[in-house]
């Protein structure tokens, strides 16, 4: 009897051992594949991490600055056109190049030696409802301010000639009224021999005009 009573108990713990051992193994696996799915999915989400930002930085290369596509949409105007900045429609209808100019009373030179003068002949039509100045000498808001470029950037002011019957600065035109006359600018013998691009520029506020004049 004790015999059949050591065999039994040792079956059984025979049959306990085996379950834990295969109960080891199967956890085992489990561990292992659960440690390769982890790193599979970690493996995935930095190559689509790295997908994204690729794609981001060729956008990014691709797609042009704002200021580069407002230079490329410019117009530029030559001379015989009109167009319209604010309130003002302007013409720009010749321009040439002085020693000097001259008055009924007065004459007007360079201020520095070998400089010339730029004469660019305008007309400007007042299309708002009040009365309004060209080209103040004080200018604020919307009022319009004139320069010319030349070359690689270069701009020059122009220059207001007190007392001349032709002169643009200050001119005060009531609603749809016009007035023809001249814009003059100072310029060293450089700019006034060169062949190069001149281009004359109105600007109210944010909003530019441009003409080619040479």
């Amino acid at each position: 009897m004790k015999k059949k009573v050591i065999i039994l108990i040792g079956l059984l713990m025979s049959l306990s051992l085996s379950a834990c051992g295969s109960s080891g193994t199967a956890a085992s696996k489990g561990d292992e594949t659960k440690a390769e799915d982890t790193q599979q999915e970690t493996t995935e989400g930095d190559q689509e991490k790295d997908d994204e930002e690729s794609e981001a930085l060729e956008e990014t290369q691709e797609e042009p600055t704002e200021s580069a596509e407002e230079e490329e949409n410019e117009t530029i105007y030559n001379i015989g056109d009109s167009a319209s900045l604010k309130d003002w429609e302007i013409s720009v209808t010749d321009m040439q190049v002085v020693d000097s100019i001259s008055a009924k009373y007065v004459s007007f030179s360079p201020d520095e030696d070998g400089n010339k003068f730029i004469q660019v002949f305008v007309t400007v039509v007042n299309n708002g409802k009040q009365a309004d100045r060209f080209l103040p000498m004080v200018g604020f808001g919307d009022d319009v301010s004139t320069k010319i470029f030349f070359g690689d950037g270069y701009e020059f002011s122009s220059t207001n000639l007190l007392g001349y019957d032709n002169e643009m600065h200050d001119s005060t035109l009531n609603p749809l009224s016009s007035k023809s006359g001249e814009i003059v600018f100072e310029v060293p013998e450089a700019v006034s021999g060169s062949e190069d691009e001149l281009l004359i520029q109105f600007k109210a506020d944010s909003d530019t005009l441009k003409f080619k004049i040479r």
